[in-house]
């Protein structure tokens, strides 16, 4: 059993000569030197750290460390020694049936023959990695297949079998070319899903929009407040590379959900407005994207709600 991982903190910091963690729950200042129960376990993640950014000379990576991803960035001190800050993903992949979706909107999203483009939105810390994943786990366990999982660092431990099905996890960079070079490869196999941990840039938004229309069921997180707004950034992103980004959009999309999280007390819930293109009111919202009445979406989302998808 990992000390450290186990241990609640913000970060982790590995010198040549030191090792300090940040928000240690505890210790009573931010920052303190690594408990000494920790010695052992500090060398090793000093090595591993070492032994990945030599191979790969990436600055950014990730460690898996019993089932924890740790996320990690190296940076050059000004005497030429190198510093990993090392933080736990907060990303858990959890039971889909608990994440407290309506009959409906499961449903659609567990469809077998469900293909194109899933969003799924935010805020940041608001889950939707977590929803990502456990959705590609809950869609391989019940149907099989084969899933690869793009993502740029990795944020939760998708690689191997599920239930039916198996998950094959890419850690990408943009010192390896980005989520672009790794998608391109990633879509000339005959993957059934593909996970696309974050659209922030034209390329991966063109791709994206790209295999929806090719036959894959592609689940992708995107920052944005509101369903409509996660439309916008997406044919935005993609309109450089595909003029006809409006209508690749609105042929490909086949669910935009956005989610926050409330807080009450010290208890956490999910919080999510969906918007499903896949039900009788689909050509109504897909014509809208079409003539580039994005705002207008809105409205459907507030009616989706008001039919009682969550109800």
């Amino acid at each position: 059993m990992s000390l450290i991982t186990d241990a609640e903190f913000v970060d982790l910091y590995l010198g040549d000569d030191f090792a300090d963690v940040k928000g240690l729950k505890g210790a009573g200042t931010s920052r303190v030197p690594v408990p000494e129960a920790w010695a052992a376990e500090i060398e090793e993640f000093r090595q591993r750290c070492q032994a990945v950014y030599q191979e790969r000379q990436d600055p950014e990576f990730a460690l898996s460390v019993e089932g924890t991803i740790l996320r990690v960035t190296q940076f050059n001190d000004a005497f030429s020694g190198s510093v990993y800050v090392l933080r736990k993903s907060n990303a858990q992949i959890r039971d889909f049936n608990m994440l407290g979706f309506p009959r409906e909107v499961a449903e659609a999203l567990l469809d077998p023959g469900l293909r194109g483009l899933v969003l799924i939105c935010g805020d940041m810390g608001t889950g939707k990695t977590s929803t990502a994943a456990s959705l590609i786990v809950e869609r391989l366990t019940r149907h099989g297949g084969i899933a690869f999982a793009v993502e740029d660092p990795t944020e939760t431990n998708l690689n191997g079998q599920h239930g039916l099905g198996r998950c094959i996890q890419v850690q990408t960079s943009r010192r390896s070319g980005g989520y672009s070079e790794a998608l391109t490869r990633t879509l000339r196999t005959g993957a059934d899903l593909v996970l696309i941990g974050e659209i922030r840039d034209e390329d991966t938004a063109y791709q994206a929009c790209k295999a929806s229309l090719n036959g894959h069921l592609v689940i992708a997180t995107m920052h944005s407040k509101s369903g409509p707004q996660a439309i916008e950034k997406l044919v935005t992103l993609a309109k450089p590379l595909a003029g006809n980004a409006y209508e690749v959009a609105a042929e490909g999309l086949q669910a935009v959900i956005c989610q926050s999280l409330d807080t009450n007390g010290i208890t956490r819930h999910l919080v999510a407005e969906p918007l499903l293109l896949t039900g009788a009111d689909a050509p109504s919202i897909r014509n809208k994207i079409r003539r580039q009445e994005i705002h207008l979406v809105e409205d459907d989302t507030t009616r989706q709600k008001q039919a009682s998808l969550w109800g």
